[in-house]
């Protein structure tokens, strides 16, 4: 079922709407956040993770890919922590559509001209193009956590996606110079195809290639010339 039910919410006003459908340049997500009345919302805080501390992972299947990167963790850390999540989000499989804080309860769309860094309680709305744009699938997910300790990002997509779960990057030190990047998915939908056939392939090629862009970022930045394994 789609229709999210945010309409017995508090913060569902009919008479003001706080995106504007308009701005967004993809079709499926314009219907995703209209099915859901997600452009209804006055209180984005309304919208949940699908990921809870209390969920027992060993219920979910696991995806994971590891890159090496030739730099200091430091640095490789401080590049995907402050990148431009326009930038982040934006390749040949999938694009930025809008991004919303829940914190400041404000919209960023694609075609804004300045992005805040990744930050805890962002909601990015991706498009994401299967066999070359022939089908498109819109996503959403927030980021629900991001410690400067442990060097690692958690990932949940909201509630109501097709999939459930999370993807947890983490940064380690590989002990010669370089980083060693584990990006982990945990995830679950109701369709057996789509969970066991569709999800593992194409999602690993979407990591990749997010990470590629973050790759092409640190060397744009005059960083070192930096290769993933």
């Amino acid at each position: 079922m789609l229709i999210l039910g945010f309409s017995s919410l508090p913060g569902v006003s009919q008479s003001l709407k706080r995106i504007s459908i308009e701005n967004i340049p993809q079709r499926k997500v314009r219907k995703y956040i209209v099915s859901r009345e997600i452009d209804q919302l006055q209180d984005f805080t309304f919208i949940h993770p699908s990921w809870k501390k209390e969920i027992n992972d060993s219920d979910y299947n696991v995806n994971e890919k590891i890159f090496f990167l030739k730099y200091k963790l430091s640095k490789v850390w401080e590049s995907y922590r402050h990148a431009n999540p326009l930038k982040m989000w934006n390749g040949h499989s999938f694009r930025l559509g809008l991004m919303i804080s829940k914190f400041s309860n404000s919209v960023i769309y694609a075609n804004s001209h300045s992005f805040p860094e990744v930050d805890t309680g962002q909601i990015y709305f991706l498009n994401l193009r299967f066999i070359k744009g022939l089908f498109n699938v819109p996503v959403a997910f927030e980021i629900i956590n991001i410690s400067n300790i442990s060097q690692l990002v958690e990932i949940s997509y909201i509630d109501n996606n097709k999939s459930k779960g999370e993807q947890l990057i983490q940064f380690f030190d590989n002990g010669d110079g370089s980083t060693r990047i584990v990006h982990r998915s945990y995830f679950k939908s109701e369709s057996w195809f789509r969970e066991k056939l569709l999800y593992p392939y194409f999602h690993k090629k979407f990591v990749k290639e997010f990470h590629r862009n973050m790759r092409q970022l640190i060397k744009d930045a005059n960083l070192d010339d930096s290769i993933f394994m």
